[in-house]
């Protein structure tokens, strides 16, 4: 039993991180593959644990204090509201940090990082693949795309979620191939497909964010000649498919329009004509949804109407925001959702935590050592992370960003610049 226990929890970070993009097993076994996943290398390592086979790290510092107060915070919310329909809210808060401190503990060396991070670009360059076939044989997996455009989601619910992936494994590949890191020809191959897959997802933030991290990878790579000629590559080969496939050169037009207030927002929303509420906005869709999300901050500036709450409350008490026809209930600015449900209170926690996970991390990407990549890879994740929840929603909900954490936590332990507390 230990043996097996042990080559569970040996291979159990690759086999999180390979299952993770496989959101649409969920209509086939119920829960998405990586739960199960999580559960039986979690068990697994528990057993090594309570076999005193195993101890258990809990890193510490300020950032860890502030997510853990940031969790508990939540879950006092949602004992005092209890919204209805808030169980997946106070699932995500309380499971993912736990996921986050599996990850820590399953990294036990330099290997155990290198496997994991290339586990993420082989399933970047699969996805890709994939999303490529999807894309021009007309076929989905999972919630066709009803405007006709074919966006590309493959095993993802929502094409911009698959962006947020391409542009997660496209960062990575940048910075393993700037390190030198084996197989190069891995990280090439990701980059690039990710760079030819993201315009057929047809995300506009996805557009800009990719072109925006794909550079910030290459200040801050080991080595910024070869960060920069592979970026330079990348920036390419997203730049010819967006050109040589018209509809996806119009999305970007849009794009490009929106952000320097040229063209009207230009989406297939039903909202969009002029006598909607809508009309005249960037995007009429979040701009109802941010009007709620701050009358609820007004009127619950301390605590928020609960975890979870917002979207009861947006259907009952301030559904005169909404319009009409077709209103869309999920907010898709993360910050405003957190000062919505959770008011100051949350959303001072978890901008303390941002805040001191930065200057945390700050001392080890200017050091020079073998370590410094494994550091910098995952801080590089969490930026497109945040930026793109404020267009897209999915924040703390959002998985990769637990386990960027604690890949990025692992790598700091080995390297000795955070303290971690062993529980036999």
């Amino acid at each position: 039993m230990a043996n097996l226990a042990e080559r569970v929890v040996r291979y159990g970070l690759p086999a999180i991180i390979a299952t993770l993009p496989l959101e649409f097993t969920a209509q086939i076994i119920r829960l998405q593959l990586v739960r199960y996943v999580l559960l039986v290398v979690g068990l697994a390592f528990a057993y090594l644990v309570l076999t005193r086979r195993r101890t258990l790290a809990v890193p510490l510092g300020a950032s860890v204090v502030l997510v853990a107060a940031y969790a508990a915070a939540s879950v006092l919310s949602w004992l005092f509201t209890r919204a209805p329909g808030s169980g997946n809210s106070l699932l995500d808060v309380t499971a993912y940090p736990v996921v986050a401190l599996l990850v820590v503990n399953l990294v036990r060396d330099e290997a155990d990082l290198r496997r994991g991070w290339n586990t993420l670009l082989a399933s970047g360059l699969a996805f890709s693949v994939l999303g490529a076939f999807l894309y021009f044989s007309h076929v989905s997996i999972w919630r066709a795309d009803p405007d006709g455009f074919f966006r590309v989601n493959a095993t993802f619910g929502d094409p911009n979620i698959a962006a947020r992936f391409l542009i997660l494994v496209a960062c990575a590949g940048v910075l393993m191939y700037a390190a030198r890191q084996r197989p190069s020809w891995l990280a090439v191959a990701s980059v690039a497909s990710a760079a030819a897959v993201v315009p057929l997802t047809f995300s506009k933030s996805g557009y800009l964010v990719f072109v925006i991290a794909v550079l910030l990878a290459v200040p801050l790579a080991t080595s910024w000649r070869r960060a920069a000629s592979i970026a330079a590559g990348a920036l390419v080969v997203f730049t010819a498919v967006m050109l040589i496939n018209p509809p996806t050169r119009v999305r970007a037009a849009v794009s490009v329009g929106v952000v320097l207030g040229i063209e009207p927002y230009g989406g297939s929303n039903p909202l969009e004509s002029k006598d909607s509420l809508g009309a005249g906005r960037v995007d009429p869709v979040r701009s109802y949804l941010i009007e709620a999300a701050w009358a609820m901050f007004g009127d619950h500036p301390v605590t928020g109407v609960g975890l979870g709450g917002y979207q009861n409350a947006i259907k009952t008490t301030y559904k005169g925001f909404l319009p009409t026809m077709n209103p869309i209930y999920l907010n898709h600015t993360s910050a405003l959702t957190i000062l919505a449900e959770q008011g100051v209170v949350g959303g001072l926690l978890f901008a303390g935590f941002l805040v001191f996970l930065t200057w945390e991390v700050v001392a080890p990407i200017r050091r020079r050592g073998r370590w410094r990549n494994w550091i910098v890879m995952p801080a590089v994740l969490i930026i497109p992370i945040v930026v793109l929840a404020e267009f897209e929603g999915r924040l703390v909900e959002e998985p990769y960003l637990w386990l960027a954490l604690g890949l990025m936590f692992a790598a700091r332990r080995l390297e000795g610049s955070v303290r971690s507390v062993e529980l036999p």
